[in-house]
């Protein structure tokens, strides 16, 4: 989180001291344009667009911070409690929580355990989430090229109108010259402000929030390995052990098939044992 507050502060003043006084003659020339003639608005579109995507990676930003914490908090309480069904019912939501809650109910249904394919969907999860500071970044890049564009096309209006004005009035002719050059000031104007604030101050934070993204899943994923993988295989080793020692006796066996090393047709002993669990770390 601080540092994401250091490349923010950073980056804007970087912007305020390179492009600010460009960006407010840009929203101020969009809305001169506009009231001169039909405006395009696109300066101005840029600017709300990026401070929305600012406000969405902050959050982003907070709510990884906010994960890692708890992913912190939550390995002690499991410590403490010894106990993963203790844990998984007197914790608070989190995504480490919900990550051993998932292995756990994959060894209720099958003792071989890898986590290898629930941190892919975890990390698939959270880039989603955080996804739309990029496409955000992508789309300021071309709203400066869609302004390049436009004003390229004012511009070409206002020159066609000063040479068909040549031989007029003069104020014509000046009419023409000040739609060609608030035309151009549109086309550099947007191109500037897409790509400072979409090319590189979104991109920059994007990138801070996908590291951050792929340092909590890989931490989540390393304290599973350490703490909790070893348990869950464990006693998935040794609940087959148990279960093997009932197939021997016979316990469990369908109706009609004979326990093994006895006289073919002797009705086995039936009784029923309950398999161990991982529920106890201690164990």
């Amino acid at each position: 989180m601080l540092e994401w507050c250091f490349y923010a502060l950073g980056l804007g003043a970087l912007v305020a001291l390179v492009a600010g006084g460009f960006i407010l003659d840009a929203v101020q020339n969009d809305l001169e344009q506009a009231r001169i003639r039909r405006g395009t608005f696109v300066s101005i579109i840029i600017l709300a667009l990026f401070i929305f995507a600012v406000v969405k990676n902050f959050f982003d930003i907070r709510f990884i911070h906010r994960q890692a914490s708890l992913t912190n908090k939550q390995i002690d309480q499991l410590r403490e409690t010894n106990n993963i069904y203790v844990f998984l019912n007197s914790s608070e939501p989190s995504l480490f929580r919900d990550h051993i809650d998932n292995l756990h109910e994959i060894f209720r249904r099958d003792c071989t355990i890898s986590q290898d394919n629930l941190v892919t969907l975890l990390q698939a999860r959270l880039l989603a989430k955080t996804r739309v500071v990029e496409f955000c970044s992508s789309i300021l890049v071309t709203l400066g090229l869609v302004g390049t564009i436009i004003g390229l096309i004012q511009s070409a209006d206002g020159l066609s109108a000063v040479f068909t004005a040549v031989s007029g009035e003069g104020e014509s002719v000046m009419e023409g010259v000040d739609a060609a050059l608030g035309g151009m000031g549109i086309a550099f104007y947007t191109t500037l402000m897409g790509a400072v604030l979409g090319g590189v101050c979104l991109r920059l934070l994007s990138n801070l929030v996908d590291a951050n993204t792929e340092h909590i899943v890989s931490h989540i994923a390393e304290l599973t390995e350490i703490y909790i993988l070893p348990i869950l295989r464990k006693a998935g080793r040794i609940n087959e052990e148990h279960q093997r020692k009932l197939r021997e006796k016979g316990v469990g066996l369908p109706p009609g098939v004979p326990v093994p090393g006895t006289v073919s047709g002797k009705k086995p002993v039936e009784s029923p044992m309950p398999a161990t669990g991982p529920e106890n770390l201690a164990e």
